[in-house]
């Protein structure tokens, strides 16, 4: 539960991230990841 708590602290809606900010030194890489949620059926 203190991690969650830690966690949410450390949300920023403005971030690109989910949790936490882009640091200084920290290495982004941007990867090619197919979308699934195309190929999901769908009920309705």
């Amino acid at each position: 539960m203190k991690l969650v708590k830690r966690n949410q602290k450390l949300h920023d809606p403005d971030s690109p991230l989910l949790i936490g900010d882009v640091k200084d030194g920290d290495v982004v890489n941007e990867v090619n990841e197919p979308s699934y949620i195309d190929l999901q059926t769908k009920l309705f």
